[in-house]
């Protein structure tokens, strides 16, 4: 139980990590906006990418932390 903890944080860091990168490399394109214009950041377009990178990094790395348990137990059952 303890492996599949370490394994779920692993998981939700490097998702968070990913997650954070990948909305900033979403925004460098843009280039800086008057305020006066009526332009700026739409926090909440900001967050539905952030969350939406995050969810999707997260199943992948569930998945593929799932696939790295199952191999172990795997593996494990062929030594006995």
């Amino acid at each position: 139980m303890k492996k599949k903890l370490n394994l779920v944080l692993f998981a939700a860091f490097w998702s968070l990590v990913l997650a954070l990168a990948m909305t900033l490399l979403g925004f460098l394109h843009q280039g800086l906006v008057d305020p006066s214009e009526g332009g700026g950041v739409v926090w909440s377009r900001v967050a539905f990418l952030f969350l939406g990178w995050f969810g999707f990094s997260m199943i992948v790395m569930l998945i593929a932390a799932l696939f790295y348990v199952g191999s172990l137990r795997w593996r494990g059952r062929d030594k006995r």
